[in-house]
């Protein structure tokens, strides 16, 4: 089994790889990395293995890993010709987490990496499957492709009619639909992860993006207030959690054709008074009163938005991609299906937040937004215990 994985140097996919690495079955790992001025392609696997595994697993991690250079924006994915026809020969498992996931991105750049990047690689996979060698395609959508529209969705349910709260969204929906086009000549894997945080044991996250950005903006003392639904809810799953589902799930092939749910579900969503009252709680982030958002409309649209200095309505623009989050969009991911089908290949169903939010918030805290670490990385990305 010889893996290609985009996005094997980031937040989800450094997550997985010391699965792959430690499996027996895996006998070489290929990232897709972007060429770098700063460090070689040996440099920064190198990096990457110092950062990801502990002493005793980094010969093994040297002996499996290798890097590929390229870009998915690229033409060919801006892979050279022979290493083009080594993957086309060799690989027989593709694993796309690789995306933009910047809320505020305009749409268009979005697309260029979600979208079009999406399909440079499906064509590539469409060749390698041709050649004989690929068994499988794994693709990392997001449980956010449902949008706005309120409702229940299952995961069979993709184009809805719906709209999406930024080009983020959009532009993986897009994804998707390409992916599903697709299928019929690659066997597919799809993931929909939700909002994923750092690890459930410790806390630890590499990056501070999505929800953490939010509570570092109330950090810094901007915001008197917090606009936002009490009673909506955020469906939100540790990094561990998702990274050892994926796992189980790609390495039976009676999972192709299928998508999955990585998320909370119903019933172990967290409401954001709850979230909030936690962050208030067990960090040094000062309470302050949470507003309906139609309230706050009011004051952003009337004289009445002279009472806030124009730092305050600077921050407020910041934050907009995060609006459609905090008023509530009634989108619930039934993940019934998937948390079944995982019992049965021996993992768990997601954790709810109250059971390790804590050491999420604790994390943030300790390491001052991650920019100090009390241990080595690869510490803490090795905990002793493991949860799934």
């Amino acid at each position: 089994m010889k893996v290609l994985v985009t996005g094997g140097t980031g937040f989800l996919g450094t997550a997985l790889l010391p699965y792959l690495v430690k499996d027996p079955k895996v006998e070489a790992i290929y990232l897709l990395t972007r060429p770098s001025a700063r460090q070689s392609q040996t440099e920064r696997i190198a990096s990457l293995i110092e950062k990801v595994f502990k002493p005793a697993d980094r010969a093994l991690a040297t002996q499996k890993l290798a890097t590929a250079a390229g870009d998915l924006t690229m033409d060919r994915m801006g892979i050279d010709a022979d290493t083009e026809q080594m993957l086309l020969n060799e690989c027989t498992h593709i694993m796309h987490i690789g995306a933009s996931t910047d809320f505020a991105a305009p749409l268009q750049e979005s697309r260029l990496i979600n979208v079009e990047g999406t399909r440079k690689l499906l064509d590539f996979a469409v060749k390698a499957r041709k050649s004989g060698a690929l068994q499988r395609f794994d693709y990392v959508s997001t449980a956010f492709v449902a949008g706005t529209k309120a409702g229940l969705v299952t995961e069979n349910d993709l184009d809805r009619k719906q709209s999406f709260a930024n080009a983020y969204e959009q532009s993986k929906f897009e994804a998707e639909l390409l992916v599903r086009d697709y299928m019929q000549d690659l066997p597919t894997t799809i993931y929909r992860p939700s909002i994923v945080v750092g690890d459930s044991r410790n806390g630890f996250t590499p990056h501070f993006k999505v929800l953490y950005w939010p509570l570092q903006l109330l950090s810094k003392d901007i915001l008197p207030f917090v606009p936002c639904k009490r009673n909506a809810r955020l469906d939100i799953v540790p990094v561990d959690y998702v990274a050892s589902s994926m796992y189980r799930i790609m390495m039976t092939s009676k999972s192709l054709g299928e998508t999955f749910y990585l998320t909370a579900g119903k019933e172990k969503s967290v409401r954001i008074d709850e979230f909030l009252s936690d962050a208030f709680s067990l960090t040094t982030i000062k309470r302050r009163p949470l507003i309906p958002v139609w309230m706050f409309k009011i004051l952003r649209a009337t004289w009445l938005r002279r009472l806030m200095d124009e730092n305050f309505w600077r921050t407020c623009e910041m934050a907009s991609v995060y609006n459609d989050y905090l008023s509530g969009t009634n989108v619930i991911f039934d993940n019934r299906r998937s948390t079944e089908y995982l019992k049965k290949l021996g993992g768990k169903s997601a954790p709810h937040w109250r059971t390790y939010g804590r050491e999420i918030l604790k994390y943030c805290m300790e390491s001052k937004w991650g920019r100090r670490l009390r241990l080595p990385e690869f510490e803490y990305r090795n905990p002793p215990v493991a949860n799934f």
